[in-house]
């Protein structure tokens, strides 16, 4: 019987970085970094946070590289670890802040929305963002996971340490009070 999955692309630079070869490592920090820091900043909703938070993840990742499965995907395992120093830090708060959410930057691309389509796109993303704050860490994390990071539900159930339909049940969930969250606000008052 064949083999069903594909090559794995990062089992060689594992490898490599095992052997001490610096330059193989920073490959595969290549290849998680930006997945590593949104995940981290969803769920922290800080920008200086989330950005210790994946150097972090990815120091964890090369000290415990002797205990990565190469048969598990290397940007799960990665994204798996921020969660949990995510999760860590969430934990070691004393108390939500959440009257000091930090305005999410413009992301734009310059020259291309006339100046009233640029307002209405930031308004848009500005009015999911602060519906976004309003839920749960959990919810904020499936849905990041999913729809920001692309990830299909069965990545994040390996993630997230559950099972598929755990997530399934959860994003279906999510989408909902988001839903209900973005209805209220357009709601005349």
């Amino acid at each position: 019987m064949a083999d069903e999955a594909p090559p794995l692309p990062w089992k060689a630079d594992v490898q490599a970085a095992r052997r001490g070869d610096p330059s193989a490592f920073e490959a595969l920090v290549r290849s998680v970094q930006r997945p590593v820091y949104g995940l981290a900043l969803r769920l922290l909703q800080s920008e200086a946070e989330a950005a210790e938070v994946a150097q972090e993840a990815l120091l964890r990742a090369y000290q415990n590289l002797h205990r990565y499965d190469d048969a598990r995907p290397f940007d799960l395992w990665v994204l798996a670890i921020t969660r949990n120093l995510c999760l860590d830090l969430l934990r070691r708060r004393t108390k939500v802040r959440t009257e000091e959410l930090e305005p999410m930057k413009e992301v734009l691309p310059s020259g291309e929305a006339s100046q009233e389509e640029g307002a209405i796109a930031r308004e848009e993303r500005q009015s999911l963002e602060e519906a976004m704050a309003t839920l749960s860490v959990e919810d904020r994390e499936v849905l990041a996971l999913y729809y920001v990071q692309k990830r299909t539900t069965k990545e994040i159930a390996q993630i997230m340490g559950c099972a598929p339909g755990t997530i399934m049940a959860r994003l279906f969930r999510a989408r909902e009070k988001l839903r209900k969250k973005m209805t209220a606000e357009e709601a005349p008052r």
